[in-house]
């Protein structure tokens, strides 16, 4: 690599780094002002009747990442031409099985066999990048769900999630994405409808792997930010990566605590909180 090139190549770094330290500053909806001790705001938190369990206080750690959205669909079509019919939009693939493909006669029937199908190289291509999200397919990646309903599941069917695998976070090392996922869509009787599949290649830490917020800090984050409504219980969280901001076709991903919290009404929503500065993410 000449001079020229490998100047080119640091400025472009630089130019990813500071995207991500604007992101940042410019993120915060508001400071956390004097928070006061952990003990004081759980039991403002009590006395607003919020309800949850033990909130994990275990130090974690993970880093910014960038990747690409993988483009070349080759491989996958050259393996799949005989069973499936593939479709192409945007970077995303959409898998309709020629034959019917049956995963079972109840969810967690499907969700089991599921694993399997994405196991299997002669289904899915590339599928040992791609974990089970139990997250995702009970809570869906966001937004409002009425009690009534289920985030992955209607009348017309049922969705099963699978996201790709992101290493350098401890505990659950999985993006949280439509650029690194497959879902698997049935019908009422569990037949596959299709799967649509997307992928991140080239994936890169921006910056030394450092300490998170906790669980717990989260929490309590969300609380001070007003973004927990009284009389609500907290469900779930989980720690993942999520699409923070696009720099010249490069995607950057922050590792994000992700609580869902159900109101009083039985309807349930997702808070999202930067596990790197504690700041919301709107």
């Amino acid at each position: 690599m000449n001079l020229r090139k490998l100047l080119w190549a640091f400025l472009y770094t630089f130019l990813i780094l500071d995207a991500v330290l604007l992101f940042q500053w410019f993120e915060v909806s508001q400071p956390l002002i004097n928070p006061g001790s952990k003990r004081s705001v759980q039991q403002e938190m009590q006395m607003d009747g919020i309800e949850y369990g033990k909130l994990n206080s275990r130090p974690v750690s993970g880093a910014y990442l960038s990747g690409d959205d993988d483009k070349n669909s080759r491989i996958i079509r050259k393996t799949l031409a005989g069973r499936f019919n593939i479709n192409q939009s945007g970077n995303s693939l959409v898998m309709t099985p020629k034959t019917t493909i049956r995963l079972g006669k109840s969810r967690q029937d499907a969700i089991n066999n599921a694993q399997k199908m994405v196991a299997d190289s002669q289904q899915v291509v590339g599928g040992k990048d791609y974990l089970y999200d139990a997250f995702l397919t009970q809570y869906g990646t966001g937004g409002r769900t009425r009690s009534s309903e289920s985030a992955n599941a209607s009348s017309n069917g049922y969705t099963i999630v699978f996201s790709q695998k992101a290493e350098s976070l401890s505990g659950t090392p999985l993006f949280s994405t439509q650029r690194g996922r497959i879902q698997v869509n049935l019908d009422r009787d569990f037949n596959v409808k299709n799967y649509t599949q997307t992928h991140i290649t080239n994936i890169e830490k921006l910056r030394d792997i450092s300490t998170l917020i906790t669980e717990q800090d989260a929490v309590m984050n969300a609380y001070q930010y007003n973004a927990i409504p009284n009389n609500s219980q907290i469900v779930a969280c989980r720690l993942s990566y999520r699409l923070m901001t696009v720099v010249r076709d490069d995607n950057i991903f922050s590792p994000v605590w992700s609580i869902v919290i159900k109101d009083n009404a039985g309807d349930t929503s997702i808070v999202a909180i930067n596990a790197v500065n504690g700041t919301l993410i709107h």
